[in-house]
């Protein structure tokens, strides 16, 4: 007898909660906060996740500036629930969105 899909004995996956922290560019921005949620929880939502909610902080001085072009940037505070083994591709999603200049993912729990 052959059987197709789930098998009693397969479990579940896992959605862990995340809070990101993202770093949008202040000088050249082309995107508003609103449009670059849009996207950043689109990105989420492909990557298998769920997003709770966005806090936008402001703007914010960088303590160390990296690069002169970019001595300050718009941090936005996003929770959200995801796959454990998909963090590392949304980050990297993440950083492919123009005007994001850093992303940091931490687990919740």
């Amino acid at each position: 007898m052959i059987t197709t899909g789930t098998t009693p004995h397969q479990k579940k996956r896992q959605m862990t909660k995340y809070e990101g922290t993202i770093i949008l560019k202040e000088t050249g921005r082309e995107s508003t906060v609103e449009e670059l949620q849009n996207l950043i929880s689109t990105e989420i939502d492909t990557a298998g996740g769920k997003t709770s909610e966005f806090n936008a902080v402001g703007q914010k001085d960088f303590a160390r500036v990296a690069n002169r072009k970019n001595p300050d940037g718009f941090y936005l505070e996003v929770t959200f629930e995801g796959d454990p083994a998909g963090t590392n591709d949304l980050k990297k999603r993440l950083m492919k969105i123009k005007d994001v200049f850093r992303v940091y993912i931490t687990c919740q729990g």
